[in-house]
């Protein structure tokens, strides 16, 4: 009796291990990692003009990262309304690292630092990937001014006061800024003409439309050459080699502190591993030799390619600039620039 009760204990607990497997939840399977990134293609957006000198930078530049990374990465301009409508595109765009963002100290440093409403907020709507280059500028006349310097240019106007006018495109561009600078540490009066397009102030100025501006190397090197075009001052850091016989603003007492550049961003929340292989592959592109001497020295342009925590730190600094140059020049604007519509790729 007693084996056939020990016999009946043993086979009540197989018959209970057995129901509670199959009252028990299913494990669930291992999850499938998903293809590996990148595997479509990647959209850069650009606040250039399309076919302009940094519109043709960034399409060689996303040439050779499509080759390195095995994907097609395209550019997609949304030229306009001081880099606003570039930023605001990159900004609301999915945080998957299929879309990235050309920004520059306009959009990033400027813009935050006198519009009380943009449609993105510079600190909290981007993640920084690498600042990719300096851009040097050039402050030129047109070329039968009668001087040769900023400081000789402040001279003459002070005899005629709004005997010139300055071009420019816009609130917050760099040729505005340069503008006010200038006005207010030298008290000069000069009158502002502003303009949609780059192009039609330089085409302004070899009519003699207007007389001077402020514009980026690539734009007017070919006009300085032809001594259509008057430099008056070089605004980078050291004179530039192609106009070694031109002073910097510095030399001549008028730096207002910042550079122009132009660098990477991706929407707030891409993931760090992302953002990580974004700056490799970019910071590595801009920086190859070759494509500096075919397309960055050419058009006064240097390379950075920084760390992404390098970028960030540059562009606390650079926002901390703007606010100087903005409050000691007395610029005051509060209500955005209208938005400008994207151009097709």
């Amino acid at each position: 009796m007693s084996r056939l009760i020990a016999r009946l204990a043993q086979l009540t607990v197989l018959l209970l291990g057995a129901l509670c497997a199959e009252l028990a939840p299913a494990q669930a399977p291992p999850p499938t990692p998903g293809p590996a990134y990148p595997h479509q293609a990647i959209r850069v957006i650009v606040p250039f003009l399309r076919a302009s000198a940094l519109d043709d930078v960034m399409r060689s530049l996303t040439e050779r990262v499509s080759g390195a990374i095995g994907q097609t990465v395209f550019v997609e301009n949304h030229f306009g309304a001081t880099t606003i409508a570039a930023l605001e595109a990159c900004a609301k765009a999915p945080p998957d690292g299929y879309t990235v963002c050309v920004a520059s100290g306009e959009g990033m440093s400027f813009n935050p630092t006198v519009f009380r409403q943009l449609p993105y907020d510079p600190d909290k709507d981007f993640v920084p990937i690498t600042n990719l280059a300096w851009i040097n500028g050039v402050i030129v006349a047109s070329g039968g001014m009668p001087f040769d310097t900023v400081k000789g240019m402040t001279a003459y106007v002070k005899g005629k006061p709004g005997g010139l006018s300055w071009g420019s495109f816009g609130p917050m561009s760099d040729s505005l800024v340069y503008l006010e600078w200038i006005k207010h540490q030298t008290g000069a009066e000069i009158s502002h003409v502003r303009y949609k397009r780059s192009w039609q102030i330089v085409r302004a100025l070899l009519n003699s439309e207007i007389q001077v501006t402020y514009a980026g190397l690539p734009q007017v090197l070919q006009h300085v050459k032809t001594g259509r075009l008057k430099p008056l001052a070089a605004t980078g850091a050291k004179r530039l080699a192609q106009l070694a016989n031109v002073p910097t603003l510095l030399e001549q007492g008028l730096d207002p502190g910042f550079r122009e550049w132009f660098g990477l961003v991706a929407p707030a929340k891409t993931p760090r591993p992302i953002v990580e292989r974004l700056n490799a592959e970019f910071a590595k592109a801009v920086r190859e030799p070759r494509f500096q001497d075919e397309f960055l020295t050419v058009n006064g342009l240097v390379a950075i390619g920084d760390s992404p925590a390098g970028f960030a730190d540059f562009l606390k600094s650079d926002r901390a600039i703007a606010k100087r140059v903005v409050a000691k020049a007395g610029i005051r604007l509060d209500k955005a620039p209208e938005k400008a519509v994207p151009y097709p790729r």
